[in-house]
């Protein structure tokens, strides 16, 4: 599959999920049910938060220079509270396991590089 900037959130939506799914069976099979939930959690917090920044920005995209400035700020502060609260809900309340919900916000970025020393190979270095 050739990778370009028409299919880059697709490729990481679709290799996110891949991986937060692999790593949830090895959790499950090799350490805990716990730390398997932590990693789903996890997961699935950086998703939904990833796609909603992309859902901002692409809206902050169609608006005046100033105006989506603003947009963007105040939608990045609201996105960050809602997802530091709900870590914290996690932790405090839910008693995830702290590792695999770690484990579990970092996917993206793990896909992130992962893509990216791909895409680095592809095009010689």
């Amino acid at each position: 599959m050739k990778i370009d900037e028409n299919n880059i959130f697709a490729v990481l939506t679709i290799g996110s999920s891949i991986l937060l799914v692999v790593l949830t069976l090895c959790g499950l099979i090799f350490v805990s049910t716990s730390f398997a939930l932590g990693v789903v959690a996890g997961g699935l917090a950086a998703m939904v938060n990833c796609h909603w920044l992309y859902r901002i920005l692409q809206r902050a995209m169609g608006l005046p220079a100033q105006q989506a400035v603003r947009f963007a700020q105040a939608r990045y502060a609201l996105r960050l509270a809602i997802l530091a609260l709900l870590v914290s809900i996690l932790i405090i309340y839910v008693k995830i396991n702290i590792f695999g919900l770690l484990l579990g916000l970092s996917v993206l970025v793990i896909t992130i590089i992962a893509v990216t020393v791909y895409m680095a190979a592809l095009n010689g270095g």
